[in-house]
């Protein structure tokens, strides 16, 4: 196994606790403007809006790489698996000014140029 993966499958043992009344799934992250892969652990808790995603690893653009790492998380574990690609963002229609269910109980005050 290649250190990526060792690394990945070491943290995500550390931070998937399998807790009761959780949902886990990983979050996967193409970000174009880092020029990196991004893999996330989320979990929500049963019953509230807030959520929690966890750093697991920052790995550089290469496909040959992001393939063996992806193909020995799936040999670990059966949690489903979100992809996102900074190429495709979404607005989400108006500006957030104010998110309390990730973890942001303040307005963020947006400015416009």
């Amino acid at each position: 196994m290649i250190r990526q993966s060792k690394q990945l499958i070491e943290k995500f043992d550390e931070k998937f606790l399998r807790k009761y009344g959780w949902r886990y799934h990983i979050l996967i992250v193409d970000n174009h403007f880092l020029d990196e892969y991004l893999f996330f652990l989320q979990s929500y808790k049963h019953g509230t809006k807030l959520h929690y995603s966890d750093d697991l690893l920052e790995m550089p653009h290469n496909p040959a790489l992001y393939g063996q790492v992806l193909k020995d998380l799936k040999a670990h574990t059966n949690l489903s698996i979100e992809y996102r690609d900074t190429h495709h963002l979404v607005h989400p229609g108006t500006d957030i000014t104010f998110d309390a269910s990730h973890g942001h109980a303040f307005s963020t005050s947006y400015h416009p140029e």
